[in-house]
């Protein structure tokens, strides 16, 4: 049966703040430089999602697109306009960097989507993104 990757891309904006709080704040400052500022800071994250599957017969789409829209929205918009650190369990618990915030995008949206998720990218900035991919 064929496979189709299908991508769709959404939007979330959140704070968080960079810092080991076993370290000294100038080792802080260092390690992490203005990404450490005590009240945080914010970026705008564009998602990339792809999803792999077998189009339906009957629609012939992998997804239809208000059910995935649906569904990546439980999952992001817990987190849009909030500050990772304070507001979001996980990150209590976990760094809230590029590298950890994608991890946890990817168990949420394994979560809703199971083995269909192959890919996803997270943009923090125009110049650095983070990217998980299921290795076949």
């Amino acid at each position: 049966m064929t496979q189709v990757a299908f991508y769709r891309v959404y939007t979330f904006s959140a704070a968080h703040r960079l810092d080991i709080p076993e370290k000294e704040a100038e080792a802080n400052r260092e390690l992490f430089g203005k990404c450490n500022n005590p009240n945080g800071h914010g970026h705008d994250y564009t998602l990339g999602i792809g999803l792999i599957g077998p189009p339906d017969p009957e629609t012939g789409m992998v997804i239809p697109l208000s059910e995935f829209d649906r569904l990546v929205h439980e999952v992001i918009d817990p987190l849009d306009h909030k500050h990772l650190n304070e507001e979001i369990d996980y990150f209590k618990i976990h760094r809230s960097t590029g590298e950890e915030i994608v991890q946890y995008l990817w168990l949420q949206l394994q979560r809703k989507f199971g083995n269909k998720v192959f890919r996803i990218k997270l943009w923090e900035t125009n110049n650095n993104y983070f990217e998980l991919e299921r290795m076949q």
